[in-house]
């Protein structure tokens, strides 16, 4: 996988016209998504340790933050979020009340693929429904800023929660609408150094009121080649926003 310190390095800062802007296909992308399972280093909570592979994304230079989120504005009823790498083609019995299947209750991404997958915790400090339950809110900070970054969103099933709350510290609300079960939607920020997402939604007050809605993510940029300087998008103005969505059958 290239580093991102790779992709920082071909940014020119303020030079570069509009019109050498090119088009980014998924052909073209480098994920920043760890390619192996485990545990992902936030910078505000400790791995678990144990069998668990604690995964550190500062090599990419990228770094997460658990945040915060009271659902009803009430007592909290659950703490931060933990966030693991899973590959749907193994079961990981990672120990600490967390278990992985390779056919889940709600939420099944594609074989032979990594995503992230959030870990929600009661406020007793116990992972919900067996670590089963996939909220979280994250905060993703770049050492350099990146002048595209795609989020791929899997089984947004709950309309208007999951999505992206912040952009380089600003408050920036794009929230997704229900898809199909195990349907991808994506979104696409320009020039960004920070974004706040945040992932799925607690049964009671979901749709599902059992299990919650439940979902993963994928995180990727451009490779060097596609990229575009700083100085291009500082001319357009605020960072773009362009959404996709396609379907994956479920397993």
């Amino acid at each position: 996988m290239h580093k991102l310190s790779t992709l920082a390095k071909t940014l020119v800062a303020f030079t570069v016209g509009l019109g050498v802007a090119s088009a980014m296909s998924s052909a073209h992308a480098i994920s920043l998504v760890p390619q192996q399972e485990g545990e992902v280093g936030l910078t505000n909570i400790t791995c678990l340790g144990g069998s668990v592979t604690c995964l550190d994304t500062t090599s990419m230079d990228y770094t997460v933050t658990s945040l915060a989120y009271d659902f009803d504005g009430l007592n909290p009823q659950y703490g931060l979020s933990r966030l693991f790498v899973d590959n749907r083609n193994t079961a990981n019995d990672w120990g600490f009340g967390i278990k992985f299947k390779t056919l889940d209750a709600g939420t099944n991404p594609p074989l032979n693929e990594y995503w992230l997958r959030p870990v929600a915790y009661l406020a007793d400090g116990t992972p919900a429904e067996g670590g089963q339950l996939e909220v979280g809110k994250f905060l993703f900070q770049f050492k350099q800023a990146v002048s595209e970054v795609t989020l791929d969103f899997l089984d947004v099933e709950d309309a208007n929660f999951s999505g992206i709350l912040a952009v380089n510290g600003n408050p920036f609300t794009q929230l997704l609408s229900a898809g199909p079960n195990n349907g991808i939607q994506s979104l696409t920020l320009n020039n960004v150094s920070s974004f706040v997402v945040q992932l799925g939604k607690p049964g009671p007050n979901s749709k599902f009121k059992k299990t919650g809605d439940g979902v993963n993510l994928q995180v990727s940029v451009p490779e060097p080649a596609s990229t575009l300087g700083l100085g291009a998008l500082a001319v357009a103005g605020m960072f773009g926003l362009r959404q996709r969505k396609k379907s994956v059958p479920a397993a």
